[in-house]
């Protein structure tokens, strides 16, 4: 992934997990922690974000993709793809708002509520903007739209961009224009009338903006929203475009729209020139630039050889959400590539907010993409997407789409289904559904859970103790939900967690909340727990890698059966910093071991506590999901690491003796080192270093797992280390941080 070249680890905490952001309150007998001032951080350091966004631009009139043979003449796009990628797999939605809404929230319209036009987005949402300046290192990143808006209704206010926390818009907020050359503009909530050309001006706009950023010498993100190519259909001005026969007269455009809507294409092509040519070469080398269409062509402009009829804008075939994307300049190390991966344009959020210097993989609907700069799709280590879901409700269509790498479903209001096979041909005309409805139900079942349409009951698993010993994942696919309580807070919580099955992966979306009461112990979590909405996918087929890989600080390392995330390391080493501030190389020795009581980690019962972000994640043994003591049977599959291998509770069925499994690992003995790089003192649990593995010394191997009757698993061991201290297998991207 793109992260800042400086990557600050300041606020990290001995007494804060793995991936933890902020550092947690600690008792009065526990260790001061003191956090260090965050040093001077050059503005060369953190990349310029530029977002791209064509108005009503499909893959039929781009010159990037090969579907039509009458396209734009676009050499700054052509010059962008051949320095990057151009993406062949990006969904949007049929429609300027609801794409732009995906964009700015990075949730699906269903979740978000922006699923029709003009829909009006809350000013109290968490947007892209507000969500990069609300993260320490990244507060200082200057905001700006300019250009099309559309998202404040059919008659938005003047200062919706601004107090959706947009630092400057200029542009078009209503989005459409009736004229290019006489429109209104609209300026941090003051209109003005212009009668300059509507792509030139927005162009100019930017340009002086970026000035001014530049000599505040502060890093920026732009997103720049043509109009264009939108109607009206006109002639822009000669200088920007190549079709030299274009009259501009009301009987000509007539005649030749298509001619007229992709001289606007040519237009827009030769102000991005004008914009990138204004930036010096140290700004375009620091400078992100990503393209992206926000609903296919219209049809009244559409190549019909490419798209059938009604297959446009507006609808949820290809021809109205496939759109074109190209990623170029800073961070993206691939050269005139393609990538065939799936994207939504709500992973812009994610990605983004990445390249800003935050550290997530997936919030809310959206996937880091990012990773794909620098890896293709076959070893890339972005959490990217199995399945792509698109959405529109209006007058004329209302239902949703998904897809995965092959077969693409459409399911409408009225229950009425298609199913299409989209490799080969965008055509989608021969609807496979009769003779594949087995694909077509797990699509269906995989589109209603993106939107919570479980239809089944969900099965209360509140305080259940689990029985199931099946060791695939497949088996434990159903709608589960708990009520619980935030003891320490007299907080009521709802667990809600969905297991299905796609593409040969169980996906667990889930709410992140337990099925038990949590925050029990003496002292009250430092963080609140909030309701998080995580998806995390496990193969239903793992199998041993080549080499083992440890657990790390990058990685979660499992999902249990009730919802919630293993996160077993903590962000903290000795001799980092005062020692107690957290470390992010695991390979720093004397990383502390939190389930050491005299450490002082603050968890529950459950040897669990919460994230900075309100994330509940255990941090050892997981006791509350199989019965203690047992005598009478082997204990259950409680969950699932990050490589598909199920976990088992501690207790095995030794040749009719039910007893626990005893880890390989044991406290080394004797002293540690006493140089400056070693706590010195006796080796006694404090650190993870002060245990050794010794093969059979116990019952597991080296990561703390074994193959009873031909099936390999992790098993819960009472002491270290509790679960699991690598994979067997390849752990699966959405479990990336």
């Amino acid at each position: 992934m793109i992260k800042n070249a400086i990557v600050l680890l300041l606020t990290l905490a001995l007494f804060s997990c793995g991936g933890d952001a902020a550092v947690e309150e600690v008792s009065a007998t526990e260790p001061i922690i003191i956090t260090p001032e965050t040093p001077t951080e050059t503005p060369a350091s953190k990349p310029n974000i530029l977002l791209i966004i064509a108005d009503d631009q499909g893959l039929d009139a781009s010159a990037q993709y090969s579907y039509s043979a009458d396209t734009p003449n676009t050499p700054t796009l052509n010059a962008l793809a051949e320095q990057g990628i151009v993406f062949d797999n990006v969904w949007a939605t049929p429609a300027c708002t609801t794409t732009r809404g995906t964009i700015i929230t990075g949730q699906h319209g269903v979740n978000s509520g922006i699923d029709h036009v003009p829909a009006i987005m809350s000013t109290d949402t968490q947007t892209l903007q507000r969500y990069i300046k609300a993260q320490t290192i990244s507060s200082d990143y200057q905001t700006a739209v300019i250009g099309k808006w559309h998202l404040g209704g059919g008659n938005p206010a003047l200062n919706h961009p601004t107090e959706s926390g947009v630092d400057y818009f200029a542009g078009t907020i209503a989005g459409t224009i009736d004229d290019y050359y006489s429109w209104q503009l609209t300026q941090n909530g003051v209109n003005s009338d212009s009668n300059e050309y509507h792509t030139t001006k927005m162009t100019d706009i930017a340009i002086e903006w970026l000035g001014e950023q530049n000599q505040q010498e502060k890093p920026w993100f732009l997103w720049l929203a043509y109009v264009a190519p939108h109607s009206p259909f006109h002639l822009p001005p000669d200088h920007l475009h190549s079709r030299s026969t274009l009259t501009g007269s009301e009987a000509d455009i007539d005649a030749n729209k298509r001619n007229y809507y992709l001289a606007a294409i040519e237009a827009m092509d030769s102000e991005i020139g004008r914009l990138l040519d204004s930036m010096t070469t140290e700004e375009r080398n620091n400078t992100l630039i990503l393209y992206v269409g926000d609903n296919g062509t219209p049809s009244g402009v559409i190549d019909r050889s490419v798209f059938d009829r009604g297959h446009n804008k507006g609808s949820l075939f290809e021809g109205g959400i496939r759109v074109p994307m190209i990623a170029s300049g800073y961070g993206v190390s691939r050269v005139n590539e393609r990538e065939s991966a799936l994207i939504n344009t709500t992973d812009f959020f994610a990605s983004i907010a990445n390249v800003a210097g935050s550290s997530i993989s997936q919030i809310n609907d959206s996937y880091d993409f990012t990773g794909l700069f620098s890896n293709s799709t076959g070893d890339a280590e972005s959490a990217l997407r199995q399945t792509n879901y698109s959405e529109f409700v209006s007058s004329d269509v209302t239902g949703w789409a998904v897809r995965n790498e092959q077969y693409k479903l459409i399911e409408l209001d009225d229950n009425s289904q298609a199913l299409f096979d989209i490799t080969s041909s965008l055509s989608e005309i021969d609807d496979l559904i009769l003779n594949n409805s087995t694909i077509a139900n797990e699509l269906s079942a995989q589109g209603k859970l993106i939107r919570n349409e479980t239809t089944a009951s969900a099965i209360d698993i509140t305080n259940a103790i689990f029985i199931n010993r099946s060791g695939n994942c497949a088996d434990y696919v159903e709608h589960y939900q708990s009520n619980v309580l935030d003891v320490n807070n007299s907080t009521l919580f709802d667990g809600d967690l969905v297991i299905s099955v796609l593409n040969n992966k169980c996906i667990f979306q889930t709410n992140n909340i337990p099925n038990h009461d949590f925050n029990d112990g003496g002292q009250a979590f430092p963080n609140d727990v909030s309701a998080q909405n995580n998806s995390f996918e496990i193969t239903t087929n793992p199998s041993h890698a080549n080499s083992v890989t440890d657990i790390s600080l990058q990685t979660d390392n499992a999902i249990l059966l009730n919802g919630v995330k293993v996160d077993l390391l903590a962000a903290a080493c000795f001799g980092v910093g005062d020692g107690k501030v957290g470390c992010n190389d695991i390979n720093q020795p004397w990383r502390y071991d939190p389930m050491f009581a005299a450490n002082g980690f603050r968890v529950d019962s459950h040897n669990a506590h919460s994230q900075p972000d309100g994330s509940y994640h255990y941090h050892g043994t997981p006791n509350a999901f199989y019965a203690e003591d047992n005598n009478s049977s082997a204990s259950p599959v409680v969950g699932f690491a990050a490589d598909g291998y199920p976990i088992f509770g501690p207790y095995i069925d030794d040749n009719g003796t039910i007893r626990k499994v005893n880890s390989s690992f044991r406290v080394r003995s004797g002293n540690r080192a006493t140089d400056s790089t070693s706590p010195g003192g006796s080796y006694d649990g404090t650190y993870r270093d002060d245990y050794e593995y010794v093969a059979d010394h116990g019952d597991l191997d080296e990561c703390n797992g074994m193959s009873v009757n031909g099936i390999y698993g992790y098993y819960i061991s009472d002491g270290f280390p509790y679960i699991l201290t690598c994979f067997k297998g390849t752990s699966d991207p959405s479990f990336n941080k």
